[in-house]
């Protein structure tokens, strides 16, 4: 790689670390190439990015940045997951490293708070943003019917009560 492509590397990974608020790292070792093209689509379907690492540039990117604690897990054939939807995206990478064992979460960093293996697999047990949204709507529609149906109720009644009438 000649310095002009290590320099636009380090920028490309600067410029992911400030835009993306959720930036995941793993292994990817004795991936296949069908197995790593299984994740990117994946990832691009959900909205999320990967993008396999050079550690050494890596680690040269993330000095003097508020991110630079990310380092340590740059070791080995490593790629990083990032996405501005934690859920998504630790969903994804939770899900696709139980099916496929060569996918190593190492951890991660979310708005600059370092994320344990641990934390990113409650993380993925979140319901997704749109999973709360109808949650939300339900419980808001939810007393609305209710509200209808009990104004609705006398009228029908007083309506039954006219027919009882009218027929007698």
């Amino acid at each position: 790689m000649k310095r002009e492509q290590k320099e636009i590397f380090i920028q490309n990974i600067k410029t992911i670390l400030s835009e993306y608020s959720l930036v995941l790292v793993f292994h990817y070792r004795g991936m296949s190439m069908t197995e790593m093209t299984d994740l990117r689509v994946q990832s691009f379907n959900s909205g999320c990015n990967i993008k396999v690492t050079k550690n050494k540039l890596t680690k040269l990117a993330l000095e003097g940045t508020d991110k630079s604690e990310l380092s340590g897990f740059f070791d080995g054939p490593t790629a990083i997951a990032y996405s501005n939807d934690p859920v998504q995206l630790t969903k994804l990478i939770s899900n696709f490293s139980r099916n496929n064992n060569n996918l190593v979460i190492l951890g991660g960093i979310m708005d600059n708070e370092i994320l344990t293996i641990e934390k990113i697999e409650i993380l993925s047990k979140l319901p997704s943003l749109e999973e709360i949204r109808a949650q939300l709507i339900g419980l808001i529609s939810t007393p609305a019917q209710k509200i209808a149906s009990i104004l609705t109720a006398p009228s029908g009644d007083l309506a039954r009560v006219f027919k009882a009438y009218s027929s007698n």
